[in-house]
């Protein structure tokens, strides 16, 4: 017996070195998998953030007002493509002008740089040459590596996200898909608990049905909660930036509305360009913008998140800017969303296993 248990050990670790190698010779095949899987895996992520959005309307419809489940689906969709509809007959022509306009100017907005930084230098003439060199030579040694990691991050999640062709095939199996999650989602849920109790068995099953009904408790409750919260962001902003006579005042409330679903992350990125563009216009306008979406973000934190989103889960920046990287990194933008709810969860299990050992161990 124990020979034959030796014997099974060593072909065991013949095996699993063969993978290893061939794994390490052909990682770039492997890696490309993965990318593919990813990418095929995108749209059922989207789906469940859709899902999330759509089932409480579901349930208002059937409980409130007796509607079958396929005439509640199909009256969520009429007023979802009544909304796509409206927006693109009223917001979206203003939107391809702004972003055309935009393009346009970028010429006009790099010789007035080029005119600031050459201000800039007849402002220094005073100052000693070789400070200047060397501040200047390390700035410029240091710009490269810092634009290479921010382009590269930066356009790995927006390259996952919006690359137009795929973006559009990725929302319109998305909404397929979710279509028929909230169609048949009894059924889907009766065979997933069925198949989790015959893969781990009672004990283990229970615990993991457990854990995706908190999982499933806090995504909805997040993301119904951060959905409303920046709706509010979004039009806030945009009316605000309207009267404060900014330039695109419409596309950067949209903009600063969807980024502000990106925790951490996004309220910068949507200031930046609003900050950037006025300052080429008018830099009264631009400073005043900063100042009044600073001052909103505030309010965001202090008053309407906590009442409609209810914190963050109890995580600290540094795991929230985690999960919103890996997230990012994974499945773009919607799993930059998705990744904070299910970071906060797999904290919760974690803490109650470290203290349960904790108490063993006393």
């Amino acid at each position: 017996m124990k020979e034959k248990k030796f014997y099974l050990n060593i072909v065991l670790t013949v095996v699993v070195s063969y993978i290893l190698i061939k794994f390490i010779d052909n990682y770039q095949y492997f890696f490309d998998v993965i990318n593919l899987l990813l990418s095929l895996l995108t749209p059922f992520v989207i789906a469940f953030i859709l899902a999330y959005i759509f089932n409480p309307l579901v349930i208002f419809l059937e409980k409130k007002l007796r509607f079958k489940r396929i005439q509640s689906l199909l009256f969520t969709y009429g007023i979802l493509l009544v909304l796509i509809v409206t927006s693109i007959i009223f917001t979206v022509p203003v939107i391809i002008n702004n972003i055309i306009d935009i393009v346009n100017q970028i010429p006009s907005y790099m010789d007035k740089t080029q005119v600031f930084f050459i201000e800039i230098g007849k402002s220094l003439k005073n100052v000693d040459p070789n400070t200047l060199k060397d501040i200047g030579d390390n700035i410029m040694a240091a710009l490269p590596r810092l634009s290479t990691l921010f382009a590269g991050y930066l356009g790995q999640i927006f390259n996952t996200t919006f690359s137009v062709g795929k973006f559009i095939v990725q929302f319109v199996l998305a909404f397929i898909i979710c279509f028929y999650i909230l169609l048949e989602k009894e059924e889907f849920l009766l065979f997933t608990k069925k198949t989790i109790y015959v893969i781990f068995g009672k004990k283990y099953g229970d615990f993991t049905l457990e854990v995706c009904s908190t999982l499933n408790s806090n995504i909805g409750k997040y993301f119904s909660g951060k959905l409303l919260d920046s709706f509010i962001v979004g039009v806030l902003s945009g009316i605000g930036l309207y009267f404060i006579k900014s330039q695109y005042a419409l596309l950067f409330g949209i903009l600063i509305g969807f980024m502000n679903l990106i925790p951490y992350f996004g309220p910068v990125i949507g200031m930046t360009p609003v900050v950037l563009i006025n300052l080429f216009y008018n830099p009264t306008i631009a400073i005043l913008s900063l100042i009044y979406l600073l001052l909103i973000q505030q309010i965001e934190v202090a008053i309407i998140e906590p009442k409609i989103v209810g914190g963050q889960l109890g995580l600290s920046p540094f795991l929230t800017i985690l999960a919103v990287t890996v997230g990012g990194g994974f499945f773009g933008i919607p799993g930059m969303i998705l990744s904070v709810p299910t970071i906060g969860v797999i904290k919760m299990y974690i803490i109650k296993f470290v203290e349960y050992k904790y108490k063993n161990i006393k």
